[in-house]
């Protein structure tokens, strides 16, 4: 079972693995939640957008080359987003011996943390989540709910 938690991810180090679309969107997720949180991607290929990233985000550190077990040095959380369970594996357990907490994109079996889908109205987050049985409908329940939710009278919250 999970225990729902809000991160001030600005004052935690984030470690990504993987350069393609996953990885991608695992970014642009944290960066529009928490645009100032210190992320350091490490891939053997980076696709084009990631790198477009970095040029806006100037706390993105890149590195085009494989992971090394020494990424996880002064890493609070890392989310996996290879496209190999085996290797993912591995790399979990090299986190895990840098008491580092993991999310392995699309393998809720493998996880530490799950990223739950959210839903914004000004100061107002909402995280929903499956408990990592189905990402695809928590997705769903957002684009539904935030046509709903922008009717409500949550205006006030700052």
């Amino acid at each position: 079972s999970l225990y729902p938690i809000f991160l001030k991810l600005e004052n935690l180090s984030l470690l990504i693995i993987g350069g393609g679309k996953v990885a991608l969107e695992k970014l642009e997720s944290v960066l529009g939640n928490s645009p100032d949180t210190s992320i350091t991607l490490v891939a053997k290929e980076i696709i084009p957008e990631i790198n477009t990233l970095q040029h806006k985000f100037s706390n993105i550190i890149l590195h085009e080359r494989a992971y090394d077990d020494h990424d996880f040095n002064d890493m609070d959380l890392a989310i996996i987003a290879v496209n190999d369970v085996v290797l993912a594996g591995e790399i979990r357990e090299k986190a895990q011996e840098k008491n580092v907490l993991v999310n392995i994109a699309d393998k809720p079996d493998l996880c530490d943390f799950y990223l739950g889908s959210i839903v914004k109205k000004g100061s107002l987050k909402i995280a929903i989540s499956t408990n990592g049985k189905s990402p695809t409908i928590a997705k769903r329940g957002v684009s539904r709910r935030n046509g709903k939710y922008s009717t409500l009278r949550i205006e006030s919250i700052k």
